[in-house]
């Protein structure tokens, strides 16, 4: 009984360590160990479960114990992500991302597609907070932020 147990347990955990799985490809990688920073250039991908970043560069940025604390996606950056049951789609100039935080940073001429919604933002700035559901937007000097979202018939 205890060996079965054991073998259940076994694949419990192997299956949540599996949905943590970052898997990142690229045309060239290199590696500053000083600075604990990995840099992955030319058709960069980088995908966990149903998330999905398409960029021009991805840095990774790793703590004390060799633990990603923030991901930095620039150049014609492409995504596909979904967070708390929320589809979102679009492209940016970068995207910053802490995992610990749930943060995401969009920046330079942000489309975002909330598919689940049916929103679209247009701006220069796009702020994230997943954790607490805030968002900050911003546009630029002349182009303002352009918000469009479909409401519901109230009849």
């Amino acid at each position: 009984m205890m060996k079965k147990l054991f073998i259940l347990f076994i694949f419990f955990y192997s299956s949540s360590l599996m949905a943590d799985i970052v898997d990142i490809k690229a045309d060239r990688f290199y590696a500053n160990d000083i600075n604990k920073e990995a840099y992955f250039e030319g058709n960069a991908k980088i995908k966990q479960g149903k998330n999905e970043f398409n960029a021009s560069k991805i840095t990774v940025f790793f703590n004390e114990k060799k633990q990603a604390e923030k991901y930095i996606a620039s150049g014609n950056v492409k995504f596909d992500l979904t967070e708390k049951k929320i589809h979102y789609v679009g492209h940016t100039s970068s995207v910053t991302y802490a995992p610990k935080s749930s943060k995401y940073l969009f920046k330079g001429k942000v489309i975002l597609k909330d598919l689940t919604n049916n929103r679209v933002i247009k701006a220069d700035s796009v702020s994230l907070d997943l954790k607490t559901g805030l968002a900050d937007i911003k546009g630029k000097n002349k182009k303002p932020v352009h918000f469009r979202f479909e409401i519901e018939d109230r009849k």
